[in-house]
């Protein structure tokens, strides 16, 4: 949960809305700064090993990306890490239609997405396991495939064909291998 948003989920056995599940919201309650606090132990190569992460978790709203729970021009900014890869290329072209419908003009689309060139690069190089279930997704839950994969040059065209202007790089707070880039609603 990450103060400052709306946070947003699909609806699953183990995520609740945080205002049925106020523990949930205080143990993984975090700002940008501090991405992982709560959850540290998670951040670590060690408990990437052991497998997905099997918690309990929490949102202030459940949506999709092809439903987004805003208005229209409602959202000043958008931030999604690690979960535009697990849409299809024609679901990747409804989401970014939906995201321009809800942010306003001049609003910031944040996405971070799995590195999959660097991470194969790493792969070959050190045979880790753990690089394997970061190219296909966690596989934890229906949701949890990896539908696509993209590079920088990729995935800036596929966002700029629906109307947004590349600002650039982004941060990365992730242990493993990620493309972070920042675009502007025209």
């Amino acid at each position: 949960m990450l103060r400052g948003y709306l946070n947003v989920d699909v609806p699953t056995p183990r995520c609740f809305l945080a205002s049925e599940r106020p523990d949930l919201l205080e143990r993984y309650v975090t700002d940008e700064g501090q991405y992982y606090r709560r959850h540290e132990e998670y951040a670590k190569l060690d408990a990437f090993r052991q497998g997905p992460n099997q918690d309990l978790y929490c949102c202030d709203a459940f949506g999709r990306w092809d439903c987004i729970p805003c208005r229209d021009g409602e959202a000043e900014e958008l931030l999604s890490r690690q979960s535009f890869e697990h849409l299809g290329l024609s679901d990747a072209h409804r989401a970014l239609e939906e995201t321009r419908r809800v942010l306003q003009s001049g609003g910031m689309l944040r996405l971070s997405v799995p590195d999959h060139e660097s991470t194969m690069r790493n792969f070959i190089e050190t045979r880790e396991v753990l690089l394997i279930r970061h190219m296909l997704g966690p596989r934890n839950s229906p949701y949890g495939f990896h539908q696509m994969s993209y590079t920088e040059d990729s995935l800036n065209k596929l966002v700029c064909e629906h109307g947004f202007v590349p600002v650039g790089q982004d941060t990365n707070p992730h242990i493993y291998p990620s493309i972070s880039l920042k675009w502007r609603r025209s």
